[in-house]
């Protein structure tokens, strides 16, 4: 990612490395059918909920926590009415 300003006329540009543990669980299931990447899904979805926490811009958190309440829901949709997805973590 890069973040550019303008100081003083002059644009000033700043890389800013990105922290992704690379998540590969090949070949998915036996269960379930319908959305073989339910877990993998979850764990992106539970860990960019836990470091929006850090975003210190409230209006930018916010929108953040929403799109991620969006994709929960999302997954929950497609994971069907016998699966039960609660993004409260244990523990």
């Amino acid at each position: 990612m890069e973040i550019c300003i303008t100081f003083g006329g002059k644009k000033h540009c700043f890389f800013l490395p990105l922290f992704q543990i690379p998540i590969h669980w090949g070949k998915p299931g036996p269960d379930p059918h319908n959305y073989p990447a339910l877990f993998q899904d979850s764990m992106i979805l539970a860990a960019v909920a836990n470091v929006a926490k850090q975003i210190t811009d409230e209006n930018v958190r916010k929108s953040v926590e929403q799109g991620i309440t969006a994709g929960f829901q999302a997954a929950q949709k497609h994971a069907g009415p016998d699966v039960t997805i609660n993004a409260v973590a244990r523990g």
